[in-house]
């Protein structure tokens, strides 16, 4: 691993004593030999990987990507063109700089289409930049929730992704309830059908508004946008990957 990466596990292990931790095992993301540890109280059950900080949510988007492409991601990104919707995941970390790896973030208070100094872009889901059938694999967690059209962000998703492709994600997700529009966004100014709730999200927080619940009814929806959705329900405890007591839900539409 890097420097930065055993820096940062060092960090991590000076504490690990007052933390809970898992049985040492090896990360499905970064490969690595690891404990996996809470650095959080309120939060026993999401463990990270002391190597790339990789949460239960990304071990098991990893999990489903490899599932679906057959071959590890590390080597799927050596042929194949990939697209992630985050500057700070753990995929992110490994990755970033390779030639066939492109992220994006969301500053909506910059210009869209225009590459940042990290070498991210800066893109509205709901308008992508990129060409039609650029990648072969879009990766996104806890995203598509904050997008004002989520519908539009979609097809804008099918149209970057090549025919075979597949679009690989987590969202909030209740399957005893149909997919519900917390905001009516028909016009140009929201309307709020439901109260208002943010997620965390340190440059603006009016960039996290939360705009649908997603429920059962989620893959019949993305058949309109071209997308076949399959739902993996992950549970591997060699990877200390589980949603509290249950499987961790994981979404793969494979665009027709």
């Amino acid at each position: 691993m890097t420097d930065r990466y055993s820096l940062a596990a060092a960090g991590l292990a000076k504490n690990v004593s007052r933390h809970y931790i898992s049985t040492k095992t090896r990360c499905n993301v970064c490969g690595q030999r690891t404990p996996f540890v809470c650095l959080d109280g309120n939060e026993p059950l999401i463990r990270r990987c002391i190597w790339c900080r990789s949460t239960p949510k990304y071990r098991a988007l990893v999990h489903v990507i490899e599932s679906w492409s057959g071959i590890p991601l590390r080597r799927l990104i050596q042929t194949r063109k990939v697209y992630e919707l985050s500057t700070t995941s753990p995929i992110h970390r490994l990755n970033r700089g390779h030639k066939n790896y492109t992220c994006s973030a969301y500053f909506s208070d910059q210009s869209f289409g225009q590459q940042l100094p990290n070498g991210a872009w800066n893109e509205d889901l709901q308008q992508l930049t990129f060409a039609d059938g650029s990648f072969d694999l879009v990766i996104s967690s806890e995203t598509m929730e904050h997008v004002r059209r989520p519908w539009v962000a979609f097809a804008e998703i099918a149209r970057v992704l090549r025919p075979g492709g597949a679009h690989c994600f987590t969202i909030p997700y209740r399957d005893d309830r149909t997919t519900t529009s917390r905001v009516d966004t028909s016009g140009e100014e929201n309307v709020y059908l439901a109260p208002k709730v943010y997620h965390q999200d340190p440059h603006n927080p009016e960039d996290s508004l939360l705009y649908t619940d997603f429920g059962y009814d989620l893959p019949d929806i993305l058949r309109r946008y071209g997308f076949e959705t399959e739902t993996h329900r992950v549970w591997n405890e060699s990877a200390d990957i589980r949603d509290d007591a249950r499987p961790m839900a994981v979404f793969i539409s494979l665009k027709r």
